[in-house]
């Protein structure tokens, strides 16, 4: 699952950027202007962006606890949203499905934590209202039904 948003900078006033990111593989890409960037293999793996002047900027991306499908840019010690913030009520909604945590342990942290990184990313989509809620609900059922369905199966291969 992939994380997409465009987005622009202050200090990158004629600027538009679009940032890439594999959620499960945690690749991700950047674009200044629709040109990729240039991403160094050193620690922290910052991407190189160009100023106006033609300078190289260092651009660190960091994951935003505890919202990890929005990450930031780190620029020279400051930190830059790539994704809007959600509503109280969308991280309570898309949230839901990491309640699983506390009947089924381990997998199921896993699964809802997978499914309340989909329900954040589904937020950010620019579709309808209407579009955003069903697929979250989708999520948060299925969720539920693959949680059932492997608690059936821990069940009955240990008890």
């Amino acid at each position: 699952m992939k994380n997409n948003f465009e987005f622009t900078l202050e200090d990158f006033p004629n600027d538009t950027f679009e940032f890439e990111n594999n959620i499960f593989s945690g690749k991700s890409t950047l674009k200044q202007n629709g040109i990729l960037v240039e991403q160094t293999k050193e620690k922290g793996k910052p991407f190189l962006l160009k100023t106006a002047n033609n300078e190289t900027v260092k651009a660190f991306p960091k994951a935003n606890f505890p919202d990890i499908s929005a990450q930031v840019l780190n620029i020279n010690g400051t930190k830059h949203p790539m994704a809007k913030k959600l509503k109280w009520y969308e991280y309570l909604i898309g949230g839901l499905p990491f309640l699983i945590i506390i009947g089924g342990g381990a997998i199921g942290g896993f699964i809802g934590g997978a499914a309340t990184v989909m329900n954040y990313t589904f937020f950010r989509e620019n579709i309808p209202s209407l579009n955003k809620y069903l697929k979250v609900l989708f999520v948060n059922v299925i969720c539920l039904f693959i949680y059932l369905i492997l608690a059936g199966i821990f069940y009955k291969i240990f008890y």
